[in-house]
């Protein structure tokens, strides 16, 4: 077998107006059903598809079409979708196995609130952890077949959005 390496990308974006769009969903979010899932404090992942999420029609109204079209015109893409979104809230000591995301080209993390960087998403690339600086209101994109997961979450809740995303060419 040879193994040949490509570059691959890591894409950081800032959400315009995040303070503004944090608190309405926050808000949004707490309407949601307190619902654990593995290590996770709260998540909608598993509720069912045709559940309302109130929060998902502001993201995807009000952020989502700017960041996407961003990296549309990158990629040098025709189009952009996304299969599946869901939240997930960290509590003190809550947390998330290593996993990859299937059937999806790039998995998308919306860090709503990240008051520590040192629990932001691990990202591994064969075996060693990616070391990358993101903030609170930024969006990180990366191969969906990377491994990623969350550390044990410190005392202060941190809250996500996650989101798959495919280019259509």
């Amino acid at each position: 077998m040879e193994i040949k390496n490509i570059d691959s990308e890591f894409i950081i974006c800032d959400v315009p107006e995040h303070d503004k769009h944090k608190d309405i969903l926050l808000n949004l979010i707490d309407k949601m059903p307190n619902n654990p899932f593995g290590g996770v404090s709260r998540t909608d992942y598993h509720l069912p598809k045709d559940f309302e999420r109130e929060y998902r029609r502001y993201f995807y109204f009000h952020i989502v079409p700017n960041i996407m079209q961003q990296q549309t015109k990158y990629f040098k893409a025709k189009r952009w979708e996304i299969s599946h979104a869901w939240f997930q809230q960290y509590k003190e000591g809550s947390s998330h196995s290593s996993h990859t995301h299937p059937d999806t080209n790039f998995t998308n993390v919306y860090f709503v609130e990240l008051p520590d960087q040192q629990f932001k998403t691990s990202i591994k690339t064969r075996e060693k952890e990616y070391d990358y600086k993101v903030k609170e209101g930024q969006i990180i994109t990366f191969p969906a077949h990377l491994l990623h997961g969350s550390k044990t979450n410190g005392n202060r809740r941190k809250t996500i959005i996650s989101f798959n995303s495919n280019f259509i060419y």
